[in-house]
């Protein structure tokens, strides 16, 4: 087991306190979905000290991942994407667990999953509500911190849903905070309230995509690149360390609760905190509509043809 006199850490302490990483290493942080944000968000919490960890995703990897997670390669495709976090982990730390949850989270696991955490990252499908709030609710009953971040673009936002705070998972996304897991499971994801940041250089025939179905009924996933996925594993480490030292005295900033949303666009070269919110959202949408009716904006391939086409390419 590594210490804080490990050489692996030496030169963390040019930037935070032996205090700090003995509380790294000794929490247990549990993430939803690897596929993506997640991935990186575990591994670099290992590097920084984490060695204990709940993981949950029941898919397997795809060249679609290749993009933007470092565990994607011509050598994992069709492999469990728990499994490959857990091995990247063990070659970072040896003597760390990681528990696996191959089925995802459900209603039936979730007490396990998230037992002995200290916080806990939501990447689950956006496009599942109902895992996202089964997540949320038991992270309330335990009092730990459910902790979003989002990709979009270039740019990323995270958050962080409180235990004890009006400002849910559920008020976040525009569900109601009683409803039954099946009524939220039928429910449409309201895109207005999950992306309060709309980068201002947005193709949105991407976004129109996004929220419509195709000719044939189905549905696309969302668009994410490599450096927005990278972005937001640095905001989001950075939110974790934040909220697994909060118990060390070190005049350290607080970090950001719902309804705050801290973003950053690595594109544009700007970033604020603001406050989610459907006006939040439209607020930059209208600034990204207005660019885009003038010519200002750079053209994606991200429309229902586009991605037709090259499925059947």
């Amino acid at each position: 087991m590594k210490t804080v006199d490990s050489p692996e850490f030496s030169r963390n302490y040019g930037f935070w306190s032996e205090a700090e990483q003995q509380a790294l290493i000794g929490a247990r942080v549990a993430i939803a979905g690897v596929g993506g944000v997640g991935f990186q968000v575990g591994t670099k919490l290992a590097r920084m000290g984490v060695a204990s960890f709940a993981i949950a995703d029941p898919e397997d990897f795809e060249p679609q991942n290749a993009n933007r997670v470092p565990g994607a390669t011509t050598a994992t495709y069709g492999r469990s994407k728990a499994d490959v976090f857990r091995e990247q982990v063990r070659a970072i730390n040896p003597a760390a667990v990681v528990n696996v949850f191959h089925d995802g989270v459900t209603v039936e696991n979730v007490g396990e999953f998230l037992e002995g955490a200290s916080l806990v990252f939501d990447e689950s499908e956006t496009t599942h509500p109902e895992i996202g709030t089964t997540i949320a609710r038991h992270a309330r009953e335990l009092g730990i911190p459910d902790v979003l971040v989002v990709n979009v673009g270039f740019a990323a936002h995270v958050t962080a849903f409180a235990p004890h705070s009006r400002w849910t998972f559920e008020r976040f996304m525009g569900l109601s905070d009683t409803a039954p897991l099946d009524e939220i499971a039928a429910a449409t994801v309201d895109y207005s309230r999950f992306l309060p940041y709309i980068p201002p250089y947005s193709d949105l025939r991407g976004l129109v995509s996004m929220t419509t179905d195709a000719p044939d009924g189905s549905s696309v996933s969302l668009p994410s690149i490599s450096p927005g996925v990278d972005l937001a594993s640095a905001i989001g480490t950075t939110q974790g360390f934040l909220h697994l030292t909060a118990g060390v005295s070190n005049r350290r900033t607080r970090p950001i609760w719902a309804p705050r949303v801290a973003y950053l666009d690595a594109y544009s070269l700007r970033g604020r905190v603001t406050r989610a919110g459907r006006f939040t959202h439209l607020r930059h949408l209208a600034v990204a509509a207005l660019r885009f009716k003038l010519g200002r904006n750079p053209a994606a391939s991200y429309t229902h043809d586009d991605i037709a086409r090259r499925a059947g390419g």
